[in-house]
């Protein structure tokens, strides 16, 4: 169906009175909403969750992003009323249209329900955002959900966000309301979540592209998908989900899911070259690169999408960033940013699974800078106060780095949080004068607050995570002072370990992963090398 400006859909009410009960995460699963460009029947919307989970008083949304065209309208609308259908035996429920899509059969295990508004493929293409929402009150028909059309959604009281993917066609102004997903050529008209995936309102969750060949085929174009497109993806409409997910490990260079082995050694002299030595995680091959000179601010993220970390220097002295970009091993030179700024707040700020140029300005107030593409102007928050440490990462999970630090007050230490969404809030952890290390340390999508101080001799960790409710925190001792840290994902498993390195004629890297604190070490680099996992500014 082709891009327009309005369309009037009709909204379907579901219900259907199953003698099961149940409770647990419902998640959007997959989405067709272009089938071969026909729209003749073949859409269709996914969810999954626990089997025999009650589906009610939830509404799937498909909300209007192309500029000019009221935006955040809720074109196309599935209420799940009171009573609900139940999510089949398999953990899934389809919604398909009532007039079928020959040859496609469901298995016998998947919850099946026929909305006639599916008929002629009504679901938008070009710019869109499909939500699943939690609401006490009705959301109807051409709700317009963003009266004022500045990017923010006005829910109805006590509505909750349960599920969220969106893309864009491009257009200029458009507008989006969920996680990005982006795919070479733009256009996007099917997604699938990754088999076990279960993080909500997250792109990284997700994959997808244009769909090709027959209505009622499930095959993925072979040219327009996103970056993190797996080996053998492909739709499966009604059954289990294919294709496993990359994890987004830090530092790693070859695409692996695990944080490699990196250190950076400057030669003798101000302004002298600085060489990367890289030990790839668990063998060969070892390189070594010069790149960037004394002085400079040594980082490494995947700013062209390809689940390889680049190569990457900031130099404040001419605030200019300097990427061996791995994909297609060209130099990317931009300027950005200024004398006395920290480039490591690198990361991705608008969900479209590439790392964004980002410097932190101290001052009173501190300011973040990003930039999400070459081509575009950059984006600023204030956030932060003179003497703050910032401390980067994705805390709620969706997919898009968030604006946090760390403040002393007193004895103790604070984390006050600026979510990507607008959440603001504060919340007192470690003491004043810890380093801060994030990482998502129990492995649930979400950055943990974590800390690093020295006790009786040793370096203890101290993190909380985001997986559990309320204030556990969890404590464990690794390395001694004069150790640097260096945490990452070294084993793979998407948790952070503790992990430092220690200076020596031969350093060596010491790593304890969290929970079962299995240890294993790596002998690379020497004294005066700086390790790239290093989340300090040298």
């Amino acid at each position: 169906m082709e891009k327009i400006a309005r369309m009037a859909v009709f909204a379907t009410l579901l219900t259907a009175a199953f003698a099961v009960t149940g409770n647990g995460q419902i998640l959007l699963n997959e989405l067709d909403i272009n089938p071969g460009g026909t729209d003749d029947g073949c859409e269709y919307v996914e969810l999954i969750g626990p089997p025999g989970t009650i589906v009610e008083n939830i509404y799937f949304l498909s909300l209007e992003g192309d500029a000019a065209s009221n935006e955040g309208n809720a074109t196309g609308v599935i209420a799940f009323a009171t009573p609900g259908p139940a999510i089949g035996s398999n953990g899934l429920l389809v919604v398909v249209s009532a007039v079928g899509c020959a040859p496609r059969t469901y298995p016998a295990g998947t919850a099946v329900i026929a909305a006639a508004f599916l008929n002629t493929g009504i679901l938008q293409n070009g710019s869109n955002s499909f939500l699943l929402v939690s609401s006490p009150t009705a959301i109807a028909l051409n709700t317009d959900l963003d009266a004022n059309d500045d990017g923010v959604l006005e829910l109805p009281t006590g509505a909750v966000i349960l599920d969220s993917i969106a893309w864009s066609d491009g257009g200029a102004g458009d507008l989006l309301y969920g996680p990005q997903l982006i795919a070479s050529g733009t256009v996007i008209g099917a997604a699938t979540r990754f088999v076990g995936d279960t993080r909500a309102n997250n792109s990284r969750a997700w994959y997808g592209g244009a769909r090709v060949g027959a209505p009622a085929d499930t095959t993925y174009s072979t040219t327009i998908r996103t970056a993190n497109f797996p080996e053998g993806g492909a739709l499966t409409p009604g059954a289990p989900n294919i294709g496993n997910a990359v994890r987004n490990a830090p530092v790693d260079v070859n695409g692996d899911s695990r944080t490699d082995y990196v250190v950076v050694r400057a030669a003798a002299g101000a302004g002298s070259q600085l060489t990367w030595y890289t030990q790839i995680n668990g063998g060969n091959p070892e390189a070594t690169r010069e790149w960037g000179v004394s002085g400079d601010q040594i980082l490494m993220g995947d700013y062209d999408g390809d689940f390889k970390d680049d190569v990457t220097i900031f130099r404040p002295s001419v605030g200019t960033f300097y990427i061996i970009q791995s994909a297609t091993l060209t130099m990317r030179v931009e300027q950005f940013g200024q004398n006395g700024d920290n480039a490591r707040i690198v990361g991705d700020y608008n969900g479209d699974g590439r790392d964004d140029l980002a410097v932190y300005r101290p001052g009173s107030p501190a300011t973040w800078f990003y930039k999400t593409a070459s081509n575009v102007y950059f984006n600023s928050v204030t956030w932060g106060d003179a003497g703050d440490v910032p401390a980067p990462g994705d805390y709620d999970g969706d997919g898009r780095s968030d604006y946090v630090i760390f403040r002393a007050n007193g004895p103790n230490g604070e984390f006050w949080r600026r979510l990507s969404t607008g959440s603001i809030g504060m919340q007192q952890f470690g003491l004043a004068g810890d380093d801060v290390v994030p990482g998502d340390y129990d492995d649930d999508g979400r950055t943990d607050m974590a800390v690093v101080r020295t006790v009786g001799g040793f370096y203890q960790w101290d993190f909380e995570p985001s997986s559990v409710a309320g204030s556990t925190v969890i404590s464990d001792t690794w390395g001694v002072p004069g150790d640097v840290t260096a945490q990452g994902d070294y084993d793979g498993d998407g948790k952070t370990d503790y992990a430092i390195w220690r200076p020596g004629a031969q350093g060596v890297f010491f790593i304890m992963t969290p929970g079962d604190r299995r240890i294993f070490t790596k002998e690379w680099g020497q004294t005066n090398d700086i390790p790239a996992a290093n989340y300090q500014t040298y």
